[in-house]
């Protein structure tokens, strides 16, 4: 396992560092939608933090006092719709979250397995067990999706447990 040759660039760094407060919110989100997704999350970031394995790493010190997220991996998708999918890198109990970003009137953001279909506008914030529900997304104009998620092969290398299916117990309190 390696810093990802984008967080070694600075530029890259950089861009980490203005995303601190938007991922300060979208950490919230996790915590609130999905627990488990945040705690595991927040496990890995401590077990790369001490990782010897980890190659490459010469600006890990900097990422770890500017990563503010609960995810350890992010992908950012530019105008572009994307097909109906399962995301094979996530792990099976944690959650995806997905941010919809740009001007642009409205999108669709669909989970056809599920019979669901939403509006995808922008600020939307989906959250779905990515690997498991197949799902799709659709819109036109200038945007971007933000993807967050837990990668199954960084759990493995960091000996970190997959987290648990969210349950509606873990959600509310009587």
């Amino acid at each position: 396992m390696e810093v990802a040759a984008e967080l070694r660039n600075p530029a890259g760094r950089d861009w980490i560092r203005a995303m601190q407060g938007t991922n300060i919110l979208l950490g919230a989100v996790v915590g609130l939608i999905h627990p488990t997704t945040f705690a595991t999350g927040v496990a890995c970031i401590k077990a790369i933090g001490r990782s010897e394995e980890i190659y490459k790493r010469e600006n890990l010190n900097e990422l770890m006092n500017i990563w503010t997220s609960p995810c350890i991996a992010a992908s950012v998708i530019n105008n572009r719709d994307t097909p109906l999918h399962r995301d094979n890198g996530a792990t099976y109990g944690s959650m995806d979250f997905l941010t919809s970003v740009g001007r642009f009137g409205c999108g669709t953001f669909k989970a056809t397995s599920l019979g669901l279909k939403f509006l995808f506008k922008s600020g939307t914030v989906i959250g779905l067990l990515g690997r498991l529900v197949p799902h799709a997304a659709e819109a036109d104009g200038e945007r971007l999706c933000f993807a967050q998620y837990l990668r199954e092969s960084i759990l493995t290398t960091l000996g970190v447990c997959e987290p648990e299916f969210v349950n509606i117990n873990d959600l509310i309190t009587i």
